[in-house]
């Protein structure tokens, strides 16, 4: 993130705690998310996408407690479906996302996108929403119907396969290499080359620890979580808990 939208971001929270306040950032990735909140004091802000499991989240500062009163995130779920049934030309993450920006929208103004067969539902700013839903109207040969709905269905939620192991230790490239089944100098590699993050932040340490809760992604391999530490084996290794998204 560069230092003008770090410097937005400090003024977001400066002018809560000033005037007493909610004020909500832009949708931001997992990195840029990452790199803010590091900057932020604890406790001042909450972080939302509109789903429980969306990547990419706004940063609400202030809280009920303090204020004294609730506001909720200026987030809109948008259900688009492709009309024509059968005969629907299947669509991508990249096409909804190709269509709605040339509408003139910004990026920042969008959240995650859910593709499900003849449906696909997009997370955005509540300044856009109506703008999509009123002129968004085909999606590469389809022609689409977009309304605001509650909810993005939870059946569209990452699926993840739980997966243990035993390590020589909790350092990351021990985890990745045994998750993916890579050798040790593979592994290396990956950090080597900037692909490999942690919470969203890059790491080039294959040496990091990792704790509960943490969320790795390597580019081109995939992501995990790491659900955390068991006992040890009887030759002295280190039994982990990981869950990979597949």
């Amino acid at each position: 993130m560069n230092e003008e939208r770090l410097k937005r971001i400090k003024e977001l929270e400066m002018r809560s705690f000033e005037r007493g306040i909610f004020t909500f950032s832009d949708f931001m990735s997992p990195t840029s998310l990452c790199e803010a909140t590091g900057i932020l004091k604890t406790g001042r802000y909450s972080l939302f996408g509109g789903a429980d499991f969306a990547e990419r989240r706004m940063i609400r500062f202030g809280s009920p407690e303090e204020l004294g009163y609730e506001e909720e995130y200026p987030i809109s779920i948008l259900k688009i479906t492709l009309q024509g049934g059968k005969f629907a030309t299947p669509i991508t993450h990249r096409d909804v996302l190709g269509a709605v920006l040339n509408l003139g929208i910004e990026r920042q103004k969008l959240g995650d996108i859910f593709i499900n067969g003849t449906f696909s539902y997009i997370i955005a700013d509540k300044t856009v929403a109506r703008l999509i839903v009123e002129e968004l109207e085909s999606i590469g040969r389809n022609k689409v119907l977009t309304e605001e709905v509650d909810c993005v269905p939870d059946e569209l939620a990452p699926q993840k396969k739980q997966m243990q192991f035993s390590v020589a230790s909790n350092r990351a490239d021990a985890v990745l290499c045994k998750a993916y089944g890579l050798s040790r100098e593979d592994g290396a590699a990956l950090f080597e080359r900037g692909i490999v993050a942690i919470n969203g932040k890059p790491c080039e340490s294959p040496s990091k620890q990792l704790k509960a809760g943490d969320v790795i992604t390597a580019r081109g391999f995939g992501k995990m979580t790491f659900d955390g530490e068991g006992g040890l084996s009887k030759k002295g290794k280190l039994y982990v808990t990981v869950s990979v998204f597949i």
